[in-house]
């Protein structure tokens, strides 16, 4: 049903067509008045009454199927429309980074848990209300360091913050430029060349500003800064229950002050806002983000228009009926190939792919934590993350091959993790002593290690203990068949002796062949006996000894983190000289 309230048309301008129809229409009344032919060969009185009645009525009704045609056809030109087309979600093209401070000051208790734990639930808070394009998010303690690249998927930024403390961090202390500059070279890497950068801190040093704002003059990114801590301050308690003390042995009490980082915030365009209990202080922080998508969703409406469904084609149909009408020959298969040729397709939609919104690693990361982890091996393409879904999954032969693929420490570990879970010892034992050698403190490779060590030396012992058994059970047959040569030696005697007896000595030999028979039947049962359960025993142990193995593959956030951070802060030690923090907080 047409709406009329609706109703327009999308390009209007094509009725300035109608004026040449117009002109047409009037130039062929004008022919029409005038005489034809014929009257310069029929009388005046007879030609009125012979020609002028057929001439009129061919050339009117040619005029109407020309107007009717001509304005048809104009307006579908024009575009009549009525109805709007569903439109996609829009994306902003601003790149967005979340910058934590994971300094030891804020596990200050002025703030209730702490200003640690209220951090991870806003950052949380901002992830979610910010969750229209790209976002990476970033740690700084004594040094900078890339949590997450920017990438689309929320999920994966909730995920990790929790895992997020400053025991993780690689070196102690609290240095804002580090963060800022990884947060800035994640933007413009991205090709960004806007964006804003969220910062959750507790506070700066004052020797530390000048820096900062020479810094933020060079980078074209706004900066907000979400200030956690009050100016009271409190008393810094650790994970083990103490309180943090300076070099002098006075308990420290970092305070928060605003003034430093407003006039920073302010430079870049930016805001500083409190913590607040409510979710005050996040819409605030956003709601910059907010208008500045508005102007670009106009501009994006000025350049392409509303998408509006257009019926002009329907208006096709009965210019094809004018048409065919028009030829004597041929009509109705012109209109039966309008009827297909004008026949509408079903549109595609990008939402109905499931995956079109998600690479292959984001749908494995669901399987994963979905405890999916066969169908999260098939989809990993990293070949560390496919290693541990396939591990977990415990499909060892898969996760050795994935992790023979990648590179590292961890890759090494992880793959003799795998050989030890398939039995092969000795290869698991060389690559954890490849792990060790490069990094000798893995306290891990080292418990497995002196594991597989110990299991090994049993199941050399057990196979010892075997040997020995066989050569006893071989030792028993030679007595047994010692002491059969001797009642057969007896026999014989007894043979010689008792020869008048004949049917009574065979009686007897045969009730010997028998004993002897069944004495060796229960022999061998018994070295059966003893050989499976023997082996029985030992498989037992070994299954229980790789069980009770101390190397499964690390999936939690806070150890991959750590040791991520651990190995990106050696090799930066090794290419560039890294000045000392003066405090730990």
């Amino acid at each position: 049903m047409i709406d009329w309230a609706n109703f327009h048309f999308l390009r209007p301008d094509w009725f300035w067509a109608l004026l040449p129809l117009s002109v047409l229409l009037v130039a062929m009344h004008y022919v029409q008045t005038k005489k034809s032919g014929w009257h310069s060969l029929i009388a005046a009185h007879l030609s009125q009454n012979l020609l002028e009645g057929k001439i009129a009525a061919a050339s009117s009704s040619y005029r109407w199927l020309l107007a009717i045609g001509w304005l048809l056809a104009v307006s579908a030109l024009a575009g009549p429309s009525w109805q709007r087309l569903p439109q996609p979600v829009y994306q902003l093209h601003t790149g967005k980074v979340l910058v934590m401070d994971m300094s030891l000051s804020m596990r200050a208790t002025d703030i209730k848990p702490d200003r640690l734990t209220r951090a991870r639930y806003k950052a949380i808070d901002l992830i979610n209300q910010s969750a229209e394009g790209e976002m990476g998010l970033v740690a700084y303690a004594g040094d900078g360091f890339v949590i997450s690249p920017l990438s689309t998927d929320a999920l994966n930024l909730t995920t990790l913050i929790p895992a997020l403390e400053p025991e993780i961090m690689p070196v102690l202390g609290s240095d804002p430029m580090a963060g800022l500059q990884a947060a800035s070279e994640l933007l413009s890497s991205a090709g960004y060349q806007q964006g804003d950068i969220f910062w959750i801190t507790d506070g700066i040093d004052n020797d530390q500003v000048a820096e900062l704002r020479a810094y933020l003059n060079g980078i074209p990114y706004r900066m907000s800064v979400l200030l956690v801590g009050t100016e009271q301050g409190a008393p810094v308690t650790l994970k083990n229950g103490q309180f943090l003390k300076d070099r002098r042995g006075d308990i420290v009490v970092p305070k928060s002050f605003d003034h430093q980082l407003k006039s920073l915030a302010a430079q870049t365009g930016g805001v500083l806002v409190h913590m607040q209990a409510d979710a005050s202080d996040i819409d605030y922080i956003t709601r910059q983000t907010l208008v500045e998508r508005d102007t670009n969703d106009e501009q994006q409406d000025d350049n392409q228009g509303d998408q509006w469904q257009e019926a002009g084609p329907w208006l096709l149909l009965p210019i094809l009926l004018f048409a065919a009408a028009s030829f004597r020959r041929g009509w109705l298969l012109s209109v039966v190939g309008a009827l297909v040729l004008t026949q509408p397709t079903k549109p595609v939609y990008a939402s109905d792919i499931a995956s079109a919104w998600h690479t292959r690693d984001q749908l494995a990361q669901q399987a994963f934590e979905q405890g999916e982890f066969k169908q999260a091996a098939a989809l990993f393409e990293n070949p560390m993350w496919r290693g541990i879904a396939a591990y977990k999954a415990e499909d060892y032969e898969t996760a050795a091959q994935a992790f023979s693929q990648a590179s590292g420490i961890e890759a090494q570990y992880n793959l003799a993790n795998s050989l030890a879970q398939l039995g092969q010892l000795d290869d698991a034992i060389a690559l954890y002593d490849a792990v060790l050698g490069q990094q000798p403190q893995h306290s891990d490779a080292q418990a497995n290690k002196a594991l597989l060590e110990n299991l090994k030396k049993q199941q050399e012992e057990q196979q010892k203990q075997q040997e020995e058994q066989a050569q006893q059970n071989e030792q028993q047959q030679q007595d047994s068949q010692q002491q059969n040569d001797e009642q057969e030696s007896e026999q014989n005697q007894q043979q010689s002796e008792q020869q008048q007896s004949e049917s009574d000595a065979s009686e007897q030999e045969q009730q010997q062949e028998e004993q002897q028979s069944e004495q060796q039947a229960q022999e061998s049962d018994a070295q059966e006996q003893q050989e499976r359960s023997a082996e029985e025993s030992s498989a037992l142990e070994q299954q229980m000894q790789l069980e009770n193995l101390l190397n499964k593959v690390p999936d939690d956030p806070s150890y991959l983190l750590k040791r991520k951070m651990l190995l990106e802060y050696q090799q930066r030690r090794r290419t560039q000289t890294l000045s000392p923090a003066e405090e730990n907080w």
